[in-house]
Formats: C-alpha cells, structure tokens, sequence
C-alpha cells in the first residue's frame, strides 16, 4: 500500500467538535479549517493575548502618573522636559532661552538631560 492508500483508509477523530473525517495528511487534527479556527480562538494562548489586548489602553495608577478628566496621562516629568502637544509619547528639553529642543522619546530626553543637562542651565 501506498502512503495515499494508507490516508485514505485511515480515519481520525476532529479534535475540536469530535466528528470523524478522513484526514488529507497524516498530522491532521481538525476535519475542517473552521474548526481549526474554533479551537485557536477558545485556547489559552488566544485568550491570553485578547486579554492583553484589552488592557493595553488601560488606565494604571503609579507613583508620578495621574489620569486627568480627558483619559489622559500626565506625569510629573520636572521644570525642563515638556510632553509635546501634538505627538502624544513625545517630549522635548526647555533650554535656557526658552526655546525647545527636538522632540525624543522620554528615556532619550531624561539621558540628554542626564549627559548634558549643566550645558544650557
């Protein structure tokens, strides 16, 4: 026997609604992609990352952060690191003349100051 006559004598128990099917290739588990899709969607692994999903935009109180009226997050960030008004996770240095630097992300703004912060006080 061949191993097509092999596969198309066998026969195999779908692992997600139970129904028996003759499997296409020796490692099928499902009878169909639909319940394929079924058993992915119910699993662990799928839940967990549709419940990360969910709370990626949640709101986490912290030392330093405080939800305002508007759902958004303001942080005590000091005299001289400004969030910028139009690119939310953007900030910018003050310098001595008032003006403001490039914007950065704020672990790149807190290292400028950190390096070269007595530069322009």
């Amino acid at each position: 026997m061949t191993a097509h006559n092999l596969l198309s004598a066998m026969s195999a128990a779908c692992a997600f609604c139970g129904t028996s099917f003759a499997p296409q290739r020796s490692t099928a588990r499902f009878c169909s992609s639909r319940c394929r899709t079924a058993a992915h969607r119910s699993s662990d692994v799928c839940n967990a990352a549709r419940a990360r999903r969910a709370t990626r935009g949640a709101l986490k109180s912290a030392q330093g952060i405080s939800a305002t009226s508007r759902l958004s997050v303001t942080r005590n960030l000091g005299p001289r690191i400004v969030a910028d008004e139009h690119w939310p996770g953007m900030y910018r240095v003050r310098l001595s003349d008032g003006s403001l630097s490039d914007m950065t992300n704020l672990t790149r703004t807190r290292d400028a100051l950190a390096n070269h912060g007595t530069l322009n006080k």
